[in-house]
């Protein structure tokens, strides 16, 4: 654009034509401009000056390029690079705490199991053991952020779920506050963990309640987002095709520009510590992540938040199986190869395999397992064992043990569910895995369905 003459512009973004003569500040290549009205955009400026023949100054000639979406794209990658670092250090932290969670939560249970006990002295351990369930479910949002928590995803048509979770959030949230659901037309097939998405939308309500104080609006809105391959879409790594659109909108105080990049950073929060872990939206961040999904906030102090969360869609299920409830039969003597380097974790682990009447062999690598197997393996009935150990680590017992022509099964324990190089071996001996840490109930149902079944139990 040539500028001059009558009317001729002087300034750009605020500024004097001159100032974009200038070097750029540093850190850019080209000078910026921001415009607010109608629409916030970002545009990249170069100005040259332009001159006559005799070397005077005659105007100048501006190039702009919007670079709104470019920007866009790039603070999106930078924030999920930093999620992904974070993510693996969380992931390996929940590791350890989740060892030692086994020792707390499965002493406490045993000791409950005592009948001689004063009842203080039971409610005491009673206490220990709901703080130390507690600690777990903090310790499963941190997996769920860092992609590492257990999925059990299936073929589902989300109407049913979002309606049922609606008339909980009516009952729950205060009067102040008006709740809409908006279903557009369509059906709403995905494959997804109905826990976790459950827990999405519970998440999301409860940021939106919370920045609410007051009272005001609350709308989960879902609908059918179909994107052309040419079409522009929220994120660069979205595929084209239909998405299930799931957003949580309200009017509350908005969320300010300069935490924006953070607010899905786990313990980040800016409410009081008596109000919040700052792990909710972390959690809602991994298990979308896990799902394939993506999540899209937009934002403005005062007016409120909208957070969308995109599901690719899936195939209409056909038939689904019935999901049975937890049941243990106590154990008829077999005997259990338990294998834990940590200390505590195996001592527990003994305890209360012995408490559900399992005779108990333990080692404390693979090394010493296998060893234990060449010269007991016929009495040997089931391998419980971490996937983590010095010497000889659980992916190694179990092909040494094929190696051997062994038909013994094995059930895997971890802080954090299977990572490369399970899947050769998953269905030859190992018949299930759990995470840590465990129940005595949870323990035993596991147990009981990998000895009595012929088929792969369920994670």
């Amino acid at each position: 654009a040539l500028l001059g003459g009558e009317g001729k512009v002087e300034h750009l973004g605020g500024r004097p034509l001159e100032a974009f003569l200038e070097p750029p500040p540093e850190g850019l290549l080209h000078h910026e401009v921001a415009v607010k009205e109608p629409e916030e955009r970002l545009f990249e400026v170069e100005v040259r000056p332009l001159a006559d023949g005799g070397g005077s100054l005659r105007g100048y000639v501006v190039v702009s390029r919007d670079v709104t979406q470019q920007r866009r794209l790039e603070e999106q990658m930078a924030i999920q690079q930093r999620l992904a670092a974070v993510g693996q250090l969380a992931a390996g932290i929940a590791h350890d705490f989740n060892n030692a969670l086994q020792a707390i939560i499965g002493f406490a249970e045993l000791l409950m199991e005592r009948k001689d006990l004063p009842q203080d002295v039971h409610q005491q351990l009673q206490f220990i053991y709901q703080q130390g369930d507690r600690a777990a479910q903090m310790i499963r949002q941190i997996l769920d952020f860092s992609r590492k928590s257990i999925s059990r995803q299936k073929v589902v048509e989300l109407t049913p779920v979002v309606k049922e979770a609606f008339k909980l959030f009516r009952r729950t949230i205060p009067e102040s506050i008006h709740m809409e659901l908006v279903i557009e037309p369509g059906e709403y097939w995905v494959r997804a963990d109905l826990t976790q998405i459950q827990q999405v939308l519970a998440n999301l309500v409860v940021n939106a309640r919370d920045a609410m104080p007051q009272g005001g609006k609350l709308e989960i809105r879902m609908s059918l987002r179909t994107f052309a391959p040419q079409e522009p879409r929220p994120f660069a790594h979205m595929a084209p095709g239909t998405w299930v659109a799931l957003s949580v909108a309200d009017t509350g105080t908005g969320i300010p520009r300069e935490i924006l990049p953070r607010i899905f950073e786990p313990f980040f929060t800016t409410k009081h510590p008596s109000q919040g872990t700052g792990l909710g939206l972390a959690q809602v961040y991994g298990i979308v992540k896990q799902h394939g999904g993506f999540i899209d906030v937009e934002t403005e102090e005062g007016k409120g938040s909208t957070f969308t969360v995109y599901l690719p869609t899936a195939e209409e299920a056909k038939s689904e199986e019935k999901e049975e409830g937890p049941m243990v039969r106590p154990g008829r003597g077999e005997k259990i190869l338990l294998v834990e380097d940590e200390e505590a974790v195996l001592e527990t682990g003994r305890r209360l395999l012995e408490s559900l009447g399992y005779q108990v062999l333990t080692a404390r690598n693979g090394r010493e397992a296998l060893e234990i197997y060449d010269s007991q393996g016929s009495e040997i009935a089931l391998v419980l064992t971490d996937m983590v150990m010095p010497e000889v680590g659980g992916l190694q017992l179990v092909e040494s043990l094929r190696q051997r022509g062994s038909p013994v099964k094995v059930v895997v324990m971890s802080g954090y569910p299977l990572e490369e190089g399970w899947e050769r071996i998953w269905g030859h001996q190992v018949v299930a895995w759990v995470q840590k840490p465990l129940s005595r109930l949870r323990l035993g149902e596991v147990i009981e369905k990998a000895l009595r079944s012929e088929e792969k139990a369920e994670p």
